[in-house]
């Protein structure tokens, strides 16, 4: 199943823009969005890889077509209707009907000042020894369907190197789907000339920070 967010080194309908305008909120109602996302963001059980994976989710001719913050809006209205915090009826309103959820008292502008200055640690202790070592030659597996994967499509099936391992980290693939699992990470280079045919002949290399279960030996 093709991934609409997935389009990296893929030929698009029309070129994209590079130079934008970097006003954090062109109007409005998007620093409202942005100040939505920051009080629901330690809901529990509610993960970045589960937000991922549901805005993923997101139809195409939506996904290509929104505005950005529009999305995100989507993304915890789905949200908040598979946690049972709200209804599709209540989402329409703009109101609740029922009691309304306990979220604790509502965050101020230092709260989310200083929960954004929260470094976040996804590293874990190592409960195996890495199965490849810096200078191994790899080949990237392919991973289909639609669950999320940091994998892109652009480097799936692809051979490589591993230029440099950075330890034991969870794995986003398993806290999409609200487990929590760690596994060696590598960063791996590729040759551009593997990923893309038109890149044949130059020495261009491509970078990408892979975990364990998507390498194999070539």
């Amino acid at each position: 199943m093709p991934r609409t967010h997935d389009v990296g080194g893929k030929q698009t309908t029309k070129p994209i823009d590079v130079v934008e305008d970097e006003t954090p909120f062109k109007v409005d109602w998007e620093g409202r969005a942005w100040g939505i996302n920051e009080a629901l963001e330690g809901h529990p059980g509610w993960t970045l890889d589960w937000w991922r994976y549901v805005r993923e989710l997101i139809p195409a001719e939506d996904y290509l077509t929104r505005p950005y913050f529009d999305q995100w809006m989507q993304v915890y209205a789905a949200m908040m209707v598979d946690s049972g915090l709200a209804s599709v009826a209540e989402i329409a309103r703009g109101k609740a009907v029922g009691p309304n959820p306990d979220f604790g008292k509502p965050m101020g502008a230092a709260d989310v000042a200083r929960i954004s200055r929260i470094a976040r640690d996804y590293s874990r202790p190592a409960t195996q020894a890495p199965a490849f070592a810096i200078g191994d030659r790899v080949l990237s597996k392919t991973i289909g369907g639609s669950g999320h994967t940091r994998l892109p499509s652009y480097a799936m099936g692809k051979p490589g190197i591993v230029e440099a391992y950075h330890g034991n980290h969870l794995l986003p693939d398993a806290g999409a789907m609200g487990r929590e699992h760690a596994e060696p990470l590598y960063n791996i280079a590729f040759a551009a000339a593997d990923l893309w045919p038109e890149a044949r002949g130059r020495r261009d290399r491509v970078f990408i920070d892979l975990w364990e279960s998507y390498l194999e030996q070539p």
